[in-house]
């Protein structure tokens, strides 16, 4: 029972915040997933996530413009664009690496659901987003389990210590 308790709290970490998902696995020693099994369940989680913001980001998205247009009216004028920074930089990987961008950057920068609240914005094929989605999360979970594995760490600071013992 509390082993399924421990992989049901990795795969709804890995659902929202992908990168938190292999630290926690291996935040303490009663976590005693094995290599494939944490990147099974940080897959799933990531994916679960996928899912759930890709099918829930349309009426996110409605539910938004419909508060803006209520909350802050314009009076038959056309709303002025702000183009923030982190708006800037989106639209720039956007321009320049497409869905395969966004998607790569998602379980790092970006998270789940801001990375599939953009792609839905950007992409109508969701059985592309899916897959590109899959593809990184993938990389990702065998990119971050194999450091903690390579470095033999069982929490982060941990692998703090052994990334810097071993640079030395």
């Amino acid at each position: 029972m509390e082993k399924l308790i421990k992989v049901i709290l990795v795969i709804l970490i890995s659902s929202v915040k992908f990168v938190a998902g292999p630290p926690f696995a291996y935040y303490n020693q009663s976590y005693d997933f094995h290599f494939f099994e944490t990147i099974f369940y940080c897959i799933a989680g990531g994916m679960l996530g996928v899912y759930v913001f890709n099918y829930f980001s349309k009426p996110v998205i409605h539910f938004i413009e419909m508060c803006k247009h209520k909350l802050f009216p314009n009076h038959g004028k056309k709303p002025k664009k702000i183009f923030t920074p982190h708006n800037r930089r989106v639209v720039k990987i956007w321009k320049q690496y497409g869905l395969a961008g966004i998607a790569f950057l998602t379980p790092v920068i970006l998270s789940i659901p801001i990375g599939n609240i953009i792609a839905a914005k950007l992409v109508h094929n969701k059985k592309k987003v899916f897959l590109y989605m899959f593809i990184s999360i993938t990389f990702w979970a065998f990119a971050f389990t194999g450091t903690f594995e390579f470095m033999h760490a069982t929490n982060l600071h941990q692998l703090k210590e052994s990334f810097f013992n071993l640079l030395k």
